[in-house]
């Protein structure tokens, strides 16, 4: 039985956390991509509309790019406002654009991809406390959007929140994967290959946080060039 009708059925009999699917595309430093399955039905019944489908939550090995989360270092406009999730990530399917939705995911997996509803940051004051009462900044609104690909949470790498400037960074990513904890190696890491990207959470006025290549939890300046490691579900 396929990948696609284990899931149709909801039965996962021969589907595990930590399977990978070797795709025929190479990401921009000309790897093989390698999609590995994070974690299954972890979404199921979330959002405002809920998730009522079986799923796969789906991450690639290695960081598919390098990009900016915003070229000015202005994160007003929260995750939702940012670059990657404008125009880095894609937000719709169209074949003749460049972003990773459609460069990369859809062309190995198609119309497998679900749109779900996503609960994101979209807005930041400035002068806000953050989670450590800090005055420098911090997220102060969300709204859901419809979604398809995502950057991951704090939470769902690390089990808990880090830098995350308020519990508006969360959201429905407020569980850890289980190839996380798995495989906590997989954090910055493939493959003896060490390596950093961004999450979701803004950190402060300026900053979002990263997971660092040494295996630590860290923040960098918006305008810094981090791995996009993006998560998307597939039925």
């Amino acid at each position: 039985m396929n990948l696609y009708k284990q899931i149709e059925n909801c039965t996962f009999d021969d589907i595990y956390v930590g399977d990978y699917i070797e795709s025929k595309q190479t990401d921009s430093e000309n790897r093989t991509i390698i999609w590995l399955i994070a974690d299954i039905n972890n979404y199921l019944y979330s959002g405002d509309t809920a998730l009522d489908k079986c799923h796969a939550t789906i991450i690639p090995a290695y960081p598919l790019m390098n990009a900016q989360m915003n070229s000015d270092n202005d994160n007003t406009g929260g995750y939702k406002g940012s670059e990657i999730y404008t125009t880095t990530l894609g937000t719709t399917i169209d074949t003749s654009k460049q972003d990773i939705l459609n460069k990369y995911i859809v062309p190995d997996f198609g119309n497998h991809i679900i749109k779900y509803k996503n609960l994101v940051s979209n807005a930041m004051e400035t002068s806000r406390s953050n989670q450590f009462g800090q005055n420098n900044g911090a997220s102060s609104g969300w709204a859901w959007y419809d979604s398809q690909v995502d950057l991951m949470s704090e939470v769902n790498v690390y089990g808990s929140t880090v830098w995350s400037s308020s519990g508006y960074d969360i959201g429905i990513d407020n569980r850890q994967y289980a190839i996380f904890k798995l495989k906590p190696e997989f954090i910055n890491s493939y493959g003896n290959k060490r390596f950093n990207y961004w999450l979701k959470a803004v950190a402060n006025s300026t900053g979002f946080a990263h997971v660092g290549s040494n295996g630590n939890a860290l923040t960098a300046i918006a305008s810094d060039s981090r791995g996009v490691r993006p998560r998307f579900l597939i039925d």
